[in-house]
């Protein structure tokens, strides 16, 4: 309920003031590092369970989707919000299993495995550019509805120069 009251302790809460913050960061990030012309830094955002139920308590389902989608990821394209409350609005869908995105997640990542999300953030036309990424893992410990939320910068070199 803290989420969609948007309690400030809440994970919803948590995660725009972190992305805002990493978004804000990438735009001012000095562009050093590079030899050759360097973009923006992407921003990284991950969120997955603080908590999981044993290996041996885990559907086979689970350990097979987990196993799976650790080598390569389920995708879910190229997407362009103007807000980063857009974007959040989205992801609120997209995990709940509501919208095209969230419908396929849930039937891509079924049982009671749970997701942990990727989303690589570019500056975009229209504000943001995001790409996600899902490896469908093992069942988080439903006692405790604690995530690990992260946030970092990956900088962007376009060419190298020798």
């Amino acid at each position: 309920m803290f989420n969609f009251a948007e309690h400030p302790n809440s994970i919803r809460a948590i995660a725009k003031k972190m992305l805002s913050n990493a978004v804000a960061a990438s735009a001012e990030a000095p562009k050093s590092g590079c030899k050759g012309d360097c973009g923006v830094p992407r921003v990284v955002f991950r969120v997955a369970p603080s908590a999981y139920l044993p290996k041996q308590q885990q559907q086979a389902l689970c350990l097979q989707l987990s196993e799976k989608t650790s080598k390569r990821p389920l995708t879910y394209g190229m997407h362009e919000f103007s807000t980063i409350e857009q974007f959040d609005a989205w992801i609120m869908q997209f995990s709940q299993g509501m919208g095209p995105d969230g419908k396929l997640l849930y039937k891509q990542c079924g049982g009671n495995c749970d997701p942990n999300f990727t989303f690589i953030i570019a500056p975009g036309k229209a504000g943001l550019k995001v790409n996600t990424e899902v490896l469908c893992g093992f069942a988080r410990d439903r006692k405790t509805d604690m995530f690990e939320l992260s946030t970092a910068l990956r900088p962007q070199c376009t060419s190298t120069k020798r």
